[in-house]
């Protein structure tokens, strides 16, 4: 009995707060809206500025942060590019080499010697500097057939001569050596001389007559007389003159010199190859040798 009516009375409030409840929006609903809306605008406008203070910094923060991206996308290009600039650089350098290697190279085989034949072609390891030597070291050497007193090309001119040779070295006396002693001729005159390294730049005429008159820029070539060179190789160009002395400057700049050619000099080869008696000759009215053709008749 207590339960029926304790149920009872929980229906009754349960309906009187919906009726409750529908009289609020009855009257809401009646309400004069324009307020509410002024009173929204009102809330707006205050606060707009306040938002506007707020998030400002939020937005400069943001700004900063793309920034820093920004740079720190820039600093990894830049290293990137700085990076493949250097390789191509380095390619660029590797080029140009192998280009004036493959020039110097054209040069040394287009280099003609008359009744001489190219033995080895070989790069230039060492070039002493010493005082009192002044000779280079070629990646050649027995095996290559190289010997002993081959002379020694290179595309200018002469460079020297051969003076030991190991299985896969060689070592090569230069023109500007004190040792070093060329027979030559002046190519515009014809006179003979030697020319003698003097452990310096240049090489200097001996032996030259008092009769030649030499001419500064006049250019020097091997004139073949003792068999160990070949005749008409360059020696080089007279470039001054000093108490009587002239000066002849290498065209082959041994400083520069990358490859060499090494030459079999066939008429030393000749020579040592012979019994030791002279043929007769008949008469003739000039000698058959470069730079000597004043002696004869």
């Amino acid at each position: 009995m207590l339960f029926e009516k304790s149920k009872l009375y929980k229906n009754k409030l349960f309906n009187s707060l919906l009726i409750l409840i529908c009289l609020i929006l009855i009257f809401i609903g009646k309400l004069d809206l324009i307020a509410l809306r002024n009173l929204s605008s009102f809330l707006t406008d205050f606060f707009s500025p306040i938002s506007n203070f707020v998030s400002k910094p939020a937005l400069e923060l943001e700004n900063v942060i793309k920034d820093v991206q920004s740079a720190t996308f820039l600093r990894d290009e830049n290293i990137k590019l700085k990076s493949e600039n250097r390789r191509l650089k380095i390619i660029e350098t590797k080029l140009a080499n192998t280009e004036s290697e493959l020039i110097e190279l054209k040069k040394l085989l287009n280099f003609k010697i008359d009744r001489n034949k190219i033995i080895f072609t070989g790069r230039v390891l060492n070039i002493s500097g010493g005082t009192f030597a002044k000779t280079m070291v070629i990646n050649g050497g027995s095996v290559d057939g190289i010997k002993k007193g081959q002379p020694v090309i290179s595309s200018l001119g002469l460079v020297g001569s051969i003076i030991s040779v190991g299985p896969s070295s060689s070592r090569v006396l230069l023109t500007i050596d004190i040792n070093s002693m060329i027979p030559s001729y002046l190519t515009q005159s014809g006179w003979p001389a030697i020319a003698q390294g003097e452990n310096g730049k240049l090489l200097k005429l001996r032996f030259l007559s008092s009769e030649a008159k030499p001419i500064i820029g006049e250019i020097i070539e091997t004139s073949g007389h003792g068999g160990v060179f070949p005749s008409g190789v360059n020696v080089g160009k007279i470039i001054s003159m000093s108490n009587g002395n002239y000066y002849v400057q290498p065209l082959p700049n041994p400083q520069k010199l990358r490859f060499v050619s090494i030459i079999s000099n066939g008429n030393l080869e000749n020579r040592k190859k012979s019994t030791g008696f002279a043929p007769l000759q008949g008469d003739q009215n000039k000698i058959n040798l470069k730079g000597f053709n004043k002696f004869s008749n």
